[in-house]
């Protein structure tokens, strides 16, 4: 049963979901982070036949912003379940913004208050493994798109994570990490169900891409192996002040996984890959 404007503006927003949390040096985090994954998750992606794309879980701005430098005849709309990411978004898009670029708002994704075939692309990156209705939001996505438009998909595929050699804290909390995010009904892994998923919501001509992150003994530049490794940690560990206020973790593992992950950037012979799944689908 679809839902009235009205009740999707009214919709309960609710983000306890959201593992990360919303703090200023969480969101300075976001942006260093869609600097590092841009080579990776932009490859197969073209909106170049598109004028004005949604995105949903825009957070902070950050996708945004490589948007529109990639398509500079783009327009965005964002929207995001949190006020304090629109807000700080509002302030590291201002100059897009002012110019009529960008355009932002508070809503779940799951209830967009926008009418049917508003917007001639879509696009989604570490959102639905939040949700607990991953559906549901795809279903409202393909409502607010127009015929034959595009939809771009990027998440999380947890178990793919390999890391060589072995880091036996940093495994006690990778699982500990994931068990936590599926307490909160989300779905550590929902990037290989995007295809099964997008079809249950009516989308066509849908492909799905491994998107990986791969560091081994081909990589010798000791910056860029810095860079690679630290960003990763740093991602690990922005739930980890989660995970210690609810005591599921240690002071001490903390510290345990970054010597564990540390050694890895002088080691030629480790291996790290993960892999980012990618959704292409048509409306």
């Amino acid at each position: 049963m679809s839902l009235t404007c009205e009740s999707r503006l009214s919709a309960k927003i609710n983000t306890d979901g959201y593992i990360h949390g919303f703090t200023k040096s969480e969101q300075d985090r976001l942006i260093r982070q869609s600097t590092f994954f841009e080579p990776y998750i932009y490859t197969d992606i073209d909106f170049s036949k598109c004028s004005h794309i949604l995105e949903v879980g825009c957070g902070v701005g950050a996708q945004i912003q490589l948007l529109l430098r990639r398509w500079p005849h783009l327009k965005v709309t964002g929207v995001d379940i949190s006020q304090s990411q629109i807000n700080r978004a509002r302030e590291f898009l201002k100059s897009h913004i002012d110019s009529g670029r960008v355009s932002l708002h508070v809503s779940d994704g799951r209830y967009l208050p926008f009418a049917d075939n508003s917007f001639d692309g879509a696009f989604v990156c570490f959102v639905l493994e939040h949700t607990s209705e991953p559906l549901i939001l795809l279903k409202e996505l393909k409502r607010i798109m127009q015929s034959g438009s595009p939809l771009y998909c990027t998440e999380a595929f947890n178990n793919s994570l390999y890391i060589d050699p072995p880091c036996p804290s940093f495994e006690t909390y990778w699982k500990i990490f994931n068990d936590h995010q599926k307490e909160l009904q989300g779905d550590p892994n929902v990037g290989m169900k995007l295809c099964n998923l997008a079809l249950k919501a009516d989308f066509s001509e849908t492909t799905l891409s491994d998107v990986s992150t791969h560091l081994d003994n081909r990589n010798k530049n000791a910056k860029q192996r810095e860079f690679f490794v630290d960003m990763w940690t740093e991602c690990f560990l922005s739930v980890a002040p989660e995970l210690l206020t609810h005591n599921k973790i240690t002071a001490d593992l903390v510290e345990k996984i970054k010597n564990e992950l540390h050694s890895i950037k002088s080691n030629p012979d480790s291996v790290f890959v993960y892999s980012l799944m990618q959704l292409k689908a048509l409306n």
